[in-house]
């Protein structure tokens, strides 16, 4: 959590990678996901460091699966204080994060309108497990409960939801320049996530299951054998993948959720279930409207 981090050692940290990596790319853009419970001072030294439009925070309206000592309803509410602090001052709505599994995906739609009466940008995510052991959320529930947040959404809505967007815009042929993780078969050219350790992975994701680890970045060490591998996926993809009528927008999905399901980086991940009831009813709406 960025907020319990000292305010200089945030600063030096910005400080050094714009200075390396500033000179290597076009442009440098800072975020970071935040609860946003802390003092006044504390965010607004946060503000200072990070793009305010790239700070994002984390929602849960309904379980009691985040708590200060024991408290939910104390979380719910410090959060939700900071995070309209931050909005106040930087005239700008905080992304938001969500996280389904089995005990709250019937209440995607409930938060939706939630945010929609806000004017806050979500982003839901199903639960990822990597190391713990945590309410697995079965794909089928999944597409049932998205499919019905896509009917609600699709034509009425009045904000983004992610990766709803994302999945509508390719579809009709847009670019999409959204930030954040499109569950492609192309991360290894589109992502990479140095740990604090200095280990080097394809993404935060990976790291925490331990897969496909490419190096580390202290000791100056690279294994091209791995990132070879794990390239290998942006062709070496299941066949059932290459035949699916949703393949071209899909993209054959998460590689960490096909290696953690299978032991393959290749392999086809159980959420497919889930993609292909939502690109057909995103396709459906597209028909209709």
């Amino acid at each position: 959590e960025v907020m319990v981090l000292p305010t200089n050692y945030l600063k030096q940290a910005v400080s050094v990678i714009k200075e390396l990596a500033g000179s290597k790319v076009e442009r440098v853009d800072v975020g970071c996901q935040s609860n946003l419970i802390g003092s006044r001072n504390k965010i607004d030294a946060l503000r200072e460091i990070i793009d305010t439009h790239s700070i994002g925070t984390s929602k849960d309206s309904f379980t009691n699966k985040r708590t200060i000592n024991g408290d939910a309803d104390k979380y719910r509410e410090l959060a939700t204080k900071g995070a309209n602090y931050l909005s106040a001052t930087s005239g700008a709505t905080i992304g938001t994060v969500i996280v389904f599994d089995k005990d709250n995906i019937d209440k995607v739609i409930n938060e939706y309108k939630i945010a929609e009466k806000a004017q806050t940008r979500i982003t839901i995510r199903p639960v990822f497990a990597g190391k713990h052991s945590i309410d697995y959320l079965e794909p089928k529930l999944l597409g049932k409960h998205w499919k019905a947040l896509i009917n609600i959404w699709f034509i009425n809505g009045r904000t983004a939801v992610e990766p709803l967007m994302r999945m509508t815009k390719s579809m009709l042929g847009m670019r999409t320049n959204e930030v954040g993780c499109p569950y492609w078969r192309s991360c290894c050219a589109n992502s990479l996530d140095i740990e604090p350790n200095g280990d080097i992975y394809i993404c935060q994701e990976m790291a925490d299951v331990g897969a496909g680890k490419l190096g580390n970045a202290i000791r100056r060490e690279w294994d091209d054998e791995m990132y070879l591998a794990l390239s290998k996926r942006q062709t070496n993809i299941d066949q059932e993948c290459q035949q699916c009528q949703w393949y071209k927008y899909c993209q054959g999905g998460c590689m960490m959720e096909s290696f953690t399901e299978t032991g393959s980086f290749y392999s086809r991940p159980n959420n497919c279930t889930a993609w292909k009831v939502i690109f057909k009813s995103i396709d459906d709406n597209i028909k209709k409207y």
